[in-house]
């Protein structure tokens, strides 16, 4: 990052967050845990829920609250990973399609609500694949991802997910 580049990041971070936001609030931990790609707009983690193997979420480094809000630069960056992150998943895992949705549901609980722009990745797999003794098999491939499903996993299986994926980030 150019010291422009940083100062604007730095001066939007400290901006631009809302301190009644969770996903705010989550952001300004430091270090981020399981990032498995960063830009100045953007960063991308892997959670502990896997009932998708790889299952991740792209955040918005600044709290905005909807997809018409997001600048030319913002939607630049996002666009420039999305290949990188599909490419990632199917040289790691065989992940075939990469669906990405954003719903934005869960910042609408609170009254008043606090959205933040975020996409969630749900990787597909039509062969099932084992990573540190668990077996991921996705019973639904061509079909609608299970929204119910809920598969929580070690920090360690984690880390080696984040792992494997950012080997082929490179």
């Amino acid at each position: 990052m150019k010291g422009t580049a940083i100062m604007t990041f730095l001066f939007a971070i400290l901006t631009f967050m809302n301190e009644d936001c969770d996903i705010c609030q989550f952001l300004q931990n430091k270090p981020l845990k399981n990032q498995i790609l960063t830009g100045i707009y953007w960063t991308v983690g892997v959670i502990p829920d896997q009932p998708y193997l790889g299952r991740a979420l792209i955040t918005l480094l600044t709290h905005k609250s909807s997809l018409g809000k997001l600048s030319q630069e913002e939607w630049q960056e996002f666009e420039s990973m999305v290949p990188r992150l599909e490419n990632a998943y199917k040289k790691a895992f065989g992940a075939e399609p990469l669906n990405m949705g954003c719903f934005m549901n869960h910042g609408y609980r609170d009254d008043p609500p606090h959205p933040h722009v975020h996409w969630q990745i749900f990787p597909r797999y039509k062969q099932p694949y084992e990573l540190k003794g668990i077996l991921f098999e996705d019973d639904r491939y061509g079909n609608f991802y299970d929204d119910n499903a809920r598969r929580p996993v070690d920090g360690d299986v984690v880390e080696e997910i984040a792992r494997q994926l950012q080997v082929h980030l490179n």
